[in-house]
């Protein structure tokens, strides 16, 4: 039998949050499609959608993780040179790091508002499925 995910492992790997199985997102976060969600949950038929706009959120989110990324990366140019750089040194450093991590940004960002805002309960039942619909 499997081993059940917990909620934080669930939403790391981002699987689905009724059942912890299905995946949120098509593609991997590598892809050029990193961005495409499946509507439904393929294992529990959960409607990842909760209603028309609901990932609009995820942009706070989103937003944060940019945030927290540029001061970790700004005090982190400051500590490990002698003397302050130049302005461009962090606007590249920050620009070129950031691009690398938007995919991972925006997938972890619809995930957990999913989570957090989607007021879905973990079942492992698949009769609990049937009853809550989508």
């Amino acid at each position: 039998m499997e081993k059940e995910r917990s909620k934080f492992q669930a939403i790391l790997q981002c699987k689905c949050p009724r059942c912890r199985k299905g995946d949120v997102f098509v593609n991997s976060a590598i892809s050029l499609s990193f961005a495409k969600t499946h509507r439904n949950c393929s294992v529990c038929n959960l409607k990842y959608e909760r209603i028309l706009g609901f990932f609009w959120s995820a942009m706070y989110v989103s937003y944060a993780f940019a945030v927290l990324h540029m001061l970790i990366l700004m005090v982190t140019i400051s500590v490990l040179t002698e003397e302050r750089p130049a302005l461009w040194v962090f606007f590249v450093s920050i620009l070129g790091s950031f691009m690398l991590f938007v995919p991972l940004y925006f997938r972890y960002s619809r995930v957990i508002v999913l989570y957090l805002l989607g007021g879905i309960n973990y079942s492992s039942n698949p009769k609990v499925w049937e009853e809550e619909g989508e």
